[in-house]
């Protein structure tokens, strides 16, 4: 009587990739997602008033990241698992990636948190305005025409939407209500 060696397990089963570290967190965030958007269908969608209420942001941010979340769910099942880079000696494994631009990082937090500390003072309008004026320039530096263009554009079309659309207040700040 012979004996064979049993033939090695390749790994690239679906029961694999259902239980591999990609799908099995998509899977935890989709549980939490799904009562996240319950408890944001629990809340009124307008107010007495007719304005948007506490549920309606959370609704949209709901359904959008369940889709999302179920769509990369799918894609992470439905792509064969790659095998894992492994590092024999410590010398190989390179310096950590610490980013490439972490002073624009830092500018762009401490932009942010200007930001949001003048909001109500100068105003969305002003605020958003000078915010994105300042970080255009550093991204896309040299073209003003376009930069301008953003910097001014965006936060009246917010306004616009927020305002008259959505019925939503915005800070005013230094400009009368208009």
């Amino acid at each position: 009587m012979t004996t064979t060696a049993a033939a090695p397990v390749t790994g690239t089963g679906l029961r694999s990739r259902l239980l591999a570290p990609k799908p099995v967190f998509l899977f935890v965030l989709l549980v939490l997602l799904a009562g996240y958007t319950e408890r944001a269908f629990a809340l009124d969608w307008t107010t007495v008033a007719g304005r948007i209420g506490p549920g309606y942001f959370p609704r949209i941010l709901g359904v959008t990241a369940l889709v999302v979340t179920v769509w990369a769910l799918v894609a992470a099942i439905r792509s064969p698992q790659a095998e894992p880079e492994t590092v024999d000696d410590e010398s190989d494994a390179g310096a950590a990636e610490l980013g490439r631009h972490p002073g624009l990082l830092t500018v762009t937090v401490f932009a942010a948190a200007a930001l949001a500390l003048t909001l109500v003072w100068l105003g969305a309008i002003v605020s958003s305005a000078l915010f994105l004026i300042g970080i255009l320039a550093l991204v896309n530096p040299g073209r003003w025409i376009t930069n301008s263009a953003v910097a001014v554009g965006l936060p009246l079309g917010l306004h616009l939407l927020f305002q008259t659309l959505l019925n939503a207040g915005l800070p005013s700040g230094i400009l009368p209500a208009f």
